[in-house]
């Protein structure tokens, strides 16, 4: 977020102040907990501009749609609420297609083909999506390790798809992708993708739907830097259309998922500036922000700092930081961290902290420094 120039509010001012809420530095990311991106001016702008008319929310998610299937390389594409929603109704989707009877009985979908194959390796929060558009989840292959016949065997007569994460968060245990494709589609049963958080690089638009993905979901709040509430499907024109069947403005199980005609224009704003952007100069910021967190807490004998740049895993370089020995707890610095003034957010898992670089923006870093260095001297780190 290095290049916005929707700067963060000065800390004790602005809105979020009238409001008693405090702003905060946010090292965790593009993450919904903390609000999402920061949008550039122009998508802002024409947020604003779209509020001023009234528009049939169909037609004008059909024109974003076809941006969406543009940029994609897909054959349509259907705005969603968030690529939560976008789970849920490619599910929905692919269990009761367009078919008024049976998207008027979900989420129940006894007797209907509804289970949704999935790795084991590949079970994250956020899956419990697909059972609300319908699904019930069939685990295959272990967390480190799947066998090809473990899907073969998983498909049967009530399966409505198979599902692949591609996330941080799953783990490497899956079958390869075009393994994936080839059985399902020989089955006959379509393939969805939740790549909602691997935003940018640009190539991984259009990625998914090149190897035979049928459906694929986006989040729009990321690192397109749309409104955070906005998300995508691309995929199948049929697929698509089922998902519009199922969802906003209709009675379906997403009409709660809505999108206003705001947030729509945002993300259409949001994609083309995302397509035209210089994303590698924005690495390179992102890199200059984490060398300078490494940097300031060079010479401490208390941690160990490693700074991961892996453009295919994380949008940003990421700056991981491990006690040495039993010296202080990451869960207690995390909190001390998010407690003190300026409020900081960052990751704590598996025993280390973890600062996102990918919505800082400029001089955070050193904030980020000057406060754990305070807190790791204080004996409550301890």
């Amino acid at each position: 977020m290095v290049d916005t120039d929707a700067r963060r509010e000065p800390r004790g001012t602005g809105i979020y102040d009238r409001l008693g809420v405090r702003t905060i530095v946010n090292a965790r990311g593009a993450t919904t907990a903390v609000g999402g991106t920061l949008m550039p001016p122009e998508v802002l702008a024409a947020m604003a501009e779209a509020a001023r008319a009234f528009v049939v929310l169909d037609e004008l998610n059909a024109a974003v749609g076809r941006r969406i299937a543009a940029a994609t390389g897909a054959e349509a594409g259907y705005v969603t609420a968030g690529s939560a929603a976008g789970m849920a109704l490619a599910v929905a989707a692919c269990i009761a297609g367009s078919d008024p009877a049976r998207i008027r009985r979900l989420p129940h979908s006894e007797g209907l083909a509804n289970e949704v194959v999935i790795h084991r390796a590949h079970r994250i929060a956020y899956d419990q999506m697909f059972r609300v558009g319908g699904g019930r989840l069939v685990e295959i292959g272990l967390a480190g390790a799947t066998e090809p016949w473990e899907l073969e065997a998983a498909i049967g007569a009530r399966t409505a798809a198979v599902a692949y994460v591609d996330s941080p968060s799953a783990g490497r245990g899956a079958l390869p992708f075009p393994v994936v494709v080839e059985t399902a589609h020989r089955r006959g049963v379509p393939v969805l993708v939740d790549a909602a958080s691997t935003l940018p690089p640009v190539a991984h638009l259009r990625r998914w739907v090149a190897q035979g993905a049928d459906l694929v979901i986006y989040s729009g709040g990321k690192g397109i830097r749309g409104p955070q509430d906005s998300g995508f499907l691309a995929g199948r024109a049929d697929l698509i259309a089922a998902a519009a069947a199922n969802g906003n403005p209709r009675s379906g199980v997403g009409r709660g998922m809505k999108v206003s005609k705001e947030a729509m224009v945002g993300l259409a704003v949001a994609l083309d500036r995302f397509l035209a952007h210089d994303h590698d100069a924005d690495f390179a910021a992102h890199r200059a922000q984490a060398e300078a967190l490494v940097e300031g807490l060079a010479g401490r004998d208390d941690l160990r700092c490693e700074l991961v740049a892996d453009e295919e895993a994380y949008p940003a370089p990421v700056v991981v930081v491990a006690p040495r020995g039993a010296g202080w707890a990451p869960g207690a610095v995390r909190d001390a961290l998010a407690a003190g003034t300026p409020s900081i957010h960052c990751n704590a898992a598996h025993g280390r902290l973890e600062f996102h670089t990918h919505c800082l923006v400029p001089g955070d870093e050193e904030t980020i420094v000057a406060r754990l260095r305070e807190v790791l001297d204080a004996p409550a780190a301890r």
